[in-house]
């Protein structure tokens, strides 16, 4: 039966969930065009930078670390079955990837006053020699939601840590997760066309 701080964990992460369903929707317009992504930004922003909502995702995302960190660590790690490393591996990178992004995304917008569209994420992609980090870890970032949404599921499925579940039906979920991450390779895949390829045509 999940703890109070799993169940917080989940919480916080559907929350986050719903944010990047917009998010990475948003990246997907920039395979029409940098203006076409701007535009449909600015239409999404009027959500979440709606000072009450900000304020739940950056409390989401602080929540998410925190929580993560400490399941990671009542778990263990080395004796779990490959789907909670894999979930644990996933989990500790976007960690990791949040603190550095909203980070960043924080400080250009009130230190550095630079608007963060397009063009913020998009020019460290395309620029030598930025793009050998940034390529990579545009792409392992989303990844890893994919994969660990993926590795949530099967463990779900599954009723780990009861794990009594018929093979016919095993398969079938490791062929749901299979489609998740699938799903999540086909979205990379597009979102970094658009930040790295549109530039090319466009510069």
């Amino acid at each position: 039966m999940a703890t109070a701080l799993q169940k917080f964990h989940r919480l916080s992460g559907i929350i986050i969930a719903c944010f990047l369903l917009l998010h990475f929707t948003n990246h997907l317009f920039a395979l029409a065009g940098p203006q076409s992504h701007i535009r449909v930004m600015e239409i999404f922003r009027k959500l979440y930078r709606f000072p009450p909502v900000e304020i739940l995702l950056l409390a989401c995302v602080a929540s998410q670390i925190v929580s993560g960190v400490t399941l990671i660590v009542r778990k263990g790690f080395r004796r779990q079955p490959v789907a909670v490393k894999v979930q644990v591996l996933s989990g500790i990178y976007l960690a990791l990837f949040l603190i550095n992004h909203v980070a960043a995304v924080m400080l250009a917008r009130y230190q550095w006053h630079i608007e963060t569209d397009f063009y913020f994420a998009a020019n460290v992609a395309v620029e030598f020699p930025s793009k050998l980090f940034f390529i990579p870890y545009y792409t392992l970032s989303i990844l890893s939601v994919f994969v660990h949404v993926a590795s949530i599921h099967f463990l779900k499925r599954t009723n780990w840590p009861v794990n009594s579940v018929h093979s016919v039906k095993l398969g079938k979920i490791k062929r749901e997760a299979f489609a998740i991450f699938a799903l999540g390779a086909v979205i990379t895949v597009l979102v970094m066309i658009s930040f790295t390829g549109l530039l090319y045509k466009i510069g």
